[in-house]
């Protein structure tokens, strides 16, 4: 309960079992695909990096730039359980500090996963349209635009992270004990904390950095990598570009990517144009933007799958893990078999000069060596 004007308020009724499948199980299940699978990748770029050391630079800058999308995503699929939390308690609990945590990794999955998306498709594009400018393609220049859209999207965010906080709100109901004594409610919400004027104007430049105009460049890159192969194939009669599968792969991502987020921005755009015009948003359309909440937690619990599991220097990755560790016990069961017959040829040696005796007629017999060497 809370105290506030030194009446004692007490929590919400929590969610009812009817709305608890419609609203909770989904998110739920996107916590445990996203938590496992980006999780796994970690662990297997660790045991990547582990394994091959100073080789890993040969798998390529895809890699870096994959790691760090998975990390990212991990990060926000971390906010899937405190929104969970709220919408099932229908009460704010993790104070100032919890909201604004809240708030910090639910956006880095609209920028920052974002930005790293959109470098990765102009890594591509390059690779592919401009091959001459190989420079692009370092380990070290993928660092830095990593770095650089990492602290770009926290610039972008950080308005929003500084002013989210904790409200208090009396609501116009409340329990009745055994005495009938009345007891008021009051919830608890984490919001932004921005004024009408301010986030009207904070959104508009999220939807430009965050949705448009990545969106836009995504889009031309991989439009523009298919052309290329397609006219690199018509010029080359037994080229072995293996246009199909890199067509579909592109399209995919492409569509997976405007498929989760269009839904999640169109709405967004709609709560503005309210916001400005000062018109109220129906009962219906706040429940249609809870709902498309959701598309943006599907792309972080399903991108390790379209980057991660199907890119093949993740595969090739392992493959040269394999081989190592196949030359490595190939090596060791050669030093151990030459091993071997060492100490038998010296326990051989020791006993040339020491007489042996049969063992049923007590004669001296003798080693001879054979023609290859051998003693018998």
């Amino acid at each position: 309960m809370d105290n506030q004007s030194d009446t004692v308020y007490y929590s919400p009724i929590p969610m009812n079992s009817s709305q608890f499948v419609q609203k909770v199980l989904p998110f739920s299940l996107l916590f445990m695909v996203g938590a496992l699978g980006n999780t796994g990748v970690l662990c297997y770029v660790f045991f990547i990096t582990r394994s091959l050391k100073s080789s890993v630079t040969a798998l390529g800058n895809t890699f870096i730039y994959i790691v760090a999308l998975c990390a990212v995503d991990l990060l926000v699929t971390c906010s899937i359980p405190l929104s969970l939390s709220h919408t099932i308690l229908n009460n704010w609990i993790f104070g100032d500090f919890g909201c604004k945590l809240h708030w910090a990794l639910e956006l880095s999955n609209k920028m920052c996963s974002t930005f790293i998306l959109t470098a990765l498709a102009f890594d591509r594009y390059m690779a592919i349209c401009h091959p001459e400018n190989k420079r692009i393609h370092g380990m070290r220049q993928t660092i830095l635009i990593t770095t650089v859209s990492a602290v770009l999207s926290c610039c972008l965010i950080c308005p929003v992270v500084v002013c989210a906080k904790t409200r208090t709100i009396p609501m116009n109901s409340g329990y009745l004990d055994k005495n009938g004594e009345y007891h008021p409610i009051a919830r608890t919400i984490c919001y932004d904390g921005l004024g009408k004027e301010s986030r009207v104007f904070i959104m508009i430049i999220l939807f430009i950095f965050a949705f448009l105009l990545p969106c836009t460049l995504l889009t031309y890159f991989y439009a523009k990598i298919v052309f290329r192969l397609r006219r690199q194939k018509r010029t080359m009669l037994q080229s072995r570009i293996p246009l199909r599968r890199i067509t579909i792969y592109t399209m995919a991502a492409t569509f997976f990517y405007l498929a989760c987020q269009i839904p999640y921005w169109l709405p967004q755009v709609y709560g503005v144009y309210f916001s400005i015009f000062g018109n109220s948003i129906k009962v219906t359309a706040l429940d249609f933007l809870y709902y498309t909440h959701i598309f943006p937690f599907v792309s972080t619990s399903f991108n390790w799958i379209f980057y991660a599991r199907l890119n093949s220097q993740f595969k090739k990755g392992l493959i040269l893990v394999t081989e190592r560790m196949i030359r490595k016990r190939t090596r060791s069961l050669q030093q151990q078999r030459d091993g071997f017959s060492d100490a038998a040829l010296e326990l051989t040696s020791r006993y040339d000069d020491v007489p042996l005796m049969c063992p049923n007629c007590e004669a001296q017999l003798s080693i001879r060596s054979n023609s290859n060497g051998k003693k018998c």
